[in-house]
């Protein structure tokens, strides 16, 4: 018998007032309705592929009837609906796996197969969605959505807020540097297939430590903020650019420059976000309670901006690092070292 998993994601469209946003999110929307079919990340789908499916309103989906319930009134809503062919999946899952004979009979067995594969198409959908917003940093977000196996309720899904890592896409327009590549969505999927850096949901090597800390920033709650996001960010800037541990402001100085070219202007702001990351770090700036309500106050606003202007720049520079990769079809960056012309021991990476 064939088993076919579904997800029914409901996009949640940007704020009313963003106009440059909604035409980021609507460029992506569009690139998904062109996609049809992409290849899975993950080797537990058997090479299955999955399918993409775009509705206007999650009201057309008729397996939402009385299920679909807008979380936001004042935001719009779309679908996306993606499917998969899970019957090779869930087969390779009774293989692989240890029953436990005592535990499951044949049929408790058979469904927790077919929940295991509705997890994996999960993990899946969150891939693309990851994707998306390294291609249209804050573009595509979904809220809470509905997992299906064969047209029958299976269970609920999480999601998945990439609003903020708009900020990244204003500061590079308002500062000039780090440029946007803008790969698309297409590219960026194929790139991400190709790179083998995320195994069973976990980044693997340098790329795949970069991918996952860029990965820590997207919100399963739209409340769910840290203070500490900066520390991410730079930790997957570090993991793409910084070799050993010594000297690694000046690293990111350079190198950044190498590959995003130079900062012609605002030169200082760069290294200004590496000094602010050390501070945070190490205890010498000053933090809010997590549950403090008092955030009308001198030090809560200082605080939040330049946090905020910080950790945007930052992740412009780590977006555009990983657009520049897709580009380029490159998994790694590797730099040596050069004489300019004109003055020997004037050394840059290159």
């Amino acid at each position: 018998m064939t088993i076919v998993a579904q997800l029914c994601l409901p996009v949640l469209g940007p704020l009313p007032p963003e106009k440059d946003q909604r035409e980021l999110h609507a460029q992506t929307i569009n690139e998904l309705e062109r996609l049809k079919q992409i290849c899975p990340i993950d080797s537990e789908l058997a090479r299955s592929p999955l399918s993409l499916e775009f509705r206007a309103h999650p009201e057309d989906e008729p397996l939402l009837k009385d299920k679909w319930k807008p979380q936001f009134q004042w935001r719009n809503y779309s679908l996306l609906n993606i499917y998969v062919d899970a019957t090779a999946c869930v087969a390779k899952i009774k293989c692989s796996t240890e029953r436990g004979t005592d535990k499951f009979s044949d049929a408790e067995w058979e469904s927790v197969c077919q929940e295991h594969a509705i997890s994996v198409l999960e993990m899946e959908a969150h891939y693309l969605l990851l994707a998306a917003n390294i291609a249209r940093p804050g573009s595509l977000s979904v809220v809470g959505g509905y997992s299906f196996l064969n047209g029958q309720p299976i269970g609920e899904t999480q999601a998945f807020f990439a609003d903020d890592l708009f900020a990244a896409v204003q500061v590079s327009r308002e500062k000039g540097w780090p440029q946007m590549p803008s790969p698309s969505l297409k590219e960026t999927w194929e790139w991400l297939v190709a790179s083998g850096a995320l195994v069973d949901g976990v980044g693997v090597g340098r790329l795949g430590r970069a991918l996952s800390a860029l990965s820590q920033l997207t919100l399963a709650s739209n409340l769910d903020h840290s203070s500490i996001e900066l520390a991410w960010i730079m930790l997957g800037l570090e993991a793409l650019y910084a070799r050993g541990n010594v000297g690694l402001k000046e690293q990111l100085l350079a190198k950044t420059e190498a590959v995003l070219g130079p900062r012609t202007e605002n030169k200082k702001l760069f290294g200004a976000v590496y000094d602010f990351r050390s501070r945070l770090i190490h205890g010498d700036v000053d933090i809010p309670l997590r549950f403090t309500t008092f955030d009308g106050v001198e030090k809560y606003e200082k605080f939040q901006s330049e946090r905020y202007e910080h950790e945007a720049l930052a992740t412009a520079v780590l977006i555009a690092t990983l657009q520049w990769m897709i580009k380029r079809n490159e998994h790694r960056l590797e730099f040596e070292y050069a004489v300019k012309p004109g003055g020997l021991g004037s050394a840059s990476a290159v």
